[in-house]
C-alpha cells in the first residue's frame, strides 16, 4: 500500500500531465519553424520567429482548436520549466553546472510565458505589444549599453550552443527518455540531429551578438528568425539553412518524444515538507 498522501500524488500527476502537454505544444512550434526554414532555403520567403510560428499554426485547418490548445499548453510548459528550475526536478544539483542549467530552465520558462501571452492575445483579440512604454529609456541608452550587454549575452549563447552539441554527441539527453526498444535506434538519431541543429541556431545567435554589438540592445536582441537568416547568409547558406530547418523539425520530434516517453520527475511540492526542511536548516 502506498504511503504517499493522496494530495501529493494528485499534484505530481497534474504536473506530469501539464509537462507532457507543454512538450506537445513545443513540438508544434518547432516543427512549424523548421518547416518554413527548410522551405525558405529552396523556395524563398522568410524564416519565422516563435510568435510567427504560432500565427501560422492558427491559420492552418483547425487553427481555432489548435490555438485553444496552445493557450492551455504553453503556460503548462512554462510552469514545468519553473518547477525544473526552482525545485531541481531534473536533479542537476547546486554546483556551478547545475545552477547554470537551472537558470537556463527559468529563462526558458519566462520565454514561454510570453509565448503563452501572445497566443492568448490571438485568442481573445487583446494586444500584448503596443505602446512605447519604457522602451525610450532603453533606446536612449542602447548605444552605450550595447557592447556591455551583447558581448556577455553572446558568450552565454555560445555556452548554450556548446551544451546542445554536447548533449547530441554524448547522449546525456537519454536519461530523460524511456524509448520503446524496437524503435529506439531511429528515435535517438532524430533526437541527436534535432539537438545539433538547435546548437547551430544558438551558435548563430552568438555570432549575431558578437558581430553586432552596436546594433543589438536589451530591447532588440537577435532571435530565432535572425539566427536562421544569419545561417542562410553564410557560404552554402541554402544548404545549411535547409539542414537546420530539417534539424528543427527533428527537435520538434524530440519534444514530441519527450511528451510521449519522457521521464517526468515531478518533485514533491508538499508545503509542510518545505517548511520542515527550512526549519531543520535554520
Amino acid at each position: 500500500m502506498s504511503t504517499t498522501p493522496i494530495g501529493i500524488s494528485d499534484h505530481r500527476d497534474a504536473i506530469e500531465k501539464g509537462a507532457r502537454l507543454g512538450y506537445l505544444a513545443r513540438a508544434a512550434v518547432f516543427i512549424t519553424i523548421g518547416y518554413f526554414a527548410f522551405r525558405t532555403a529552396f523556395a524563398g520567403g522568410t524564416t519565422l520567429s516563435e510568435e510567427e510560428a504560432i500565427s501560422r499554426i492558427v491559420g492552418s485547418p483547425f487553427g481555432g482548436v489548435m490555438l485553444v490548445l496552445l493557450v492551455v499548453a504553453l503556460p503548462c510548459f512554462a510552469l514545468w520549466r519553473f518547477v525544473q528550475a526552482v525545485f531541481d526536478a531534473d536533479g542537476y544539483g547546486t554546483g556551478a553546472k547545475g545552477i547554470f542549467v537551472r537558470i537556463g530552465r527559468f529563462v526558458s520558462g519566462l520565454a514561454y510565458v510570453f509565448l503563452a501571452l501572445y497566443a492568448a492575445s490571438l485568442l481573445f483579440g487583446v494586444s500584448v505589444g503596443g505602446g512605447q512604454g519604457g522602451s525610450d529609456v532603453l533606446n536612449r541608452w542602447g548605444a552605450i549599453l550595447g557592447p556591455w550587454f551583447t558581448l556577455p549575452a553572446g558568450l552565454v549563447m555560445l555556452g548554450v550552443a556548446g551544451s546542445q552539441l554536447k548533449k547530441a554527441w554524448d547522449g546525456s539527453f537519454l536519461r530523460f527518455l524511456s524509448l520503446p526498444p524496437a524503435h529506439a535506434r531511429w528515435m535517438i538519431a532524430i533526437c541527436r540531429f534535432g539537438l545539433a541543429a538547435r546548437g547551430m541556431v544558438f551558435a548563430a545567435i552568438a555570432v549575431l551578438f558578437f558581430t553586432g554589438a552596436s546594433r543589438w540592445t536589451p530591447d532588440h536582441t537577435p532571435g530565432l528568425e535572425d539566427a536562421l537568416g544569419e545561417i542562410g547568409s553564410w557560404p552554402y547558406g541554402w544548404l545549411l539553412l535547409s539542414a537546420t530547418g530539417l534539424g528543427l523539425v527533428a527537435f520538434g520530434a524530440y519534444a514530441l518524444l519527450l511528451s510521449l516517453y519522457g521521464r517526468i520527475r515531478s518533485p514533491d511540492l508538499d508545503p509542510s515538507e518545505v517548511i520542515r526542511k527550512a526549519r531543520s536548516g535554520a
